[in-house]
Order: C-alpha cells, then sequence, then structure tokens
C-alpha cells in the first residue's frame, strides 16, 4: 500500500513540474509579443551635462539613439537629434535588453556585497511598455558594494553609458 502511494505520489509531482515549466515557457514567449518597446536612459546626477541621451528599442528590431539638449529656447521646437542604429551593434543591444529587462533570463546584477552609497551619482533607467502598463527598472551608480553582470556591463559598453 505504501509503495503504491509513493508510487501515484511521484507522478503526480512529475505531472505538476512538467505543466509549471511549460507554463513558464509560454509566459516568455508571451512577454516577448506583448511588449512594445524599451526606453534606457541615464540620469547623470550632480554632474549634468548639457545633453540628454536615451535609447528605444523597438519590438521590430529598431535601435535608435536619441541626444536632446536639456536647456532649450523657446524658438526651438524640435530639437532631438535621432541616430538609428544598424548591424551587429544593433542586434546585441536588442538581444542584452530583451534577456534582462523583458524576458529575466539574463542576470543584471550579480552580487551585492555592501549597503553602501554615495549620493548624486546618477544611475540608469529603464521602462519597457506593455500596452496598458510600464514597468520601470532603475540602477543607481552611488551604490559602491553592488557587481553588475559581464551582459549588463556589455550592454554599457554598447549603449556608451560606461
Amino acid at each position: 500500500m505504501n509503495k503504491l502511494f509513493y508510487f501515484c505520489g511521484i507522478i503526480a509531482l512529475t505531472i505538476i513540474s512538467c505543466s509549471e515549466s511549460n507554463r513558464g515557457s509560454v509566459k516568455e514567449k508571451d512577454a516577448l509579443q506583448a511588449y512594445d518597446s524599451v526606453l534606457i536612459g541615464c540620469d547623470q546626477g550632480f554632474s549634468r551635462n548639457l545633453t540628454s541621451v536615451y535609447w528605444v528599442l523597438n519590438k521590430n528590431g529598431i535601435v535608435k539613439k536619441n541626444i536632446e539638449p536639456i536647456l532649450v529656447s523657446d524658438e526651438d521646437k524640435d530639437t532631438v537629434t535621432t541616430i538609428r542604429i544598424g548591424g551587429d551593434s544593433c542586434r546585441r543591444i536588442k538581444e542584452l535588453a530583451e534577456g534582462m529587462f523583458v524576458k529575466g533570463t539574463v542576470k543584471d546584477v550579480v552580487a551585492v556585497r555592501d549597503r553602501n552609497f554615495c549620493t548624486d551619482l546618477g544611475g540608469l533607467y529603464v521602462y519597457v511598455y506593455y500596452p496598458g502598463k510600464t514597468v520601470r527598472h532603475e540602477y543607481e551608480w552611488g551604490k559602491t558594494g553592488v557587481r553588475y553582470s559581464s551582459e549588463f556591463n556589455e550592454l554599457m559598453k554598447l549603449i556608451e553609458v560606461f
């Protein structure tokens, strides 16, 4: 009787684990199909430049770098300079951003050693736009004990943050 009970339990756990793993892959696929775009920008903190740079990654593979002056006069209507990125760097930026911020399959933070914090160093903000909602990720450069993954550092180099 006990063997039959254990055998039924093992079969039930196997069925549950298989259905859970299938559910996760469907969610990842749905997340990729449902998101509209990703916006990545830098908050420069106390040492502010005269321009603001942010990146827009569309679901269809278009990656654009936008440069906008911070001080704009009333006469300047459209002062945003848009540069379309192509080639291997475009593909890699999209791949890393989707993996980190949409699918969640690529790590961004590897370790947090301490909670020391230095103010006014700025940071990075990421908005993932879905129909009807927006998800925000935020990274503050003043957190000195944070160790970022090699993929996160690669993305920062590609979008010229580091």
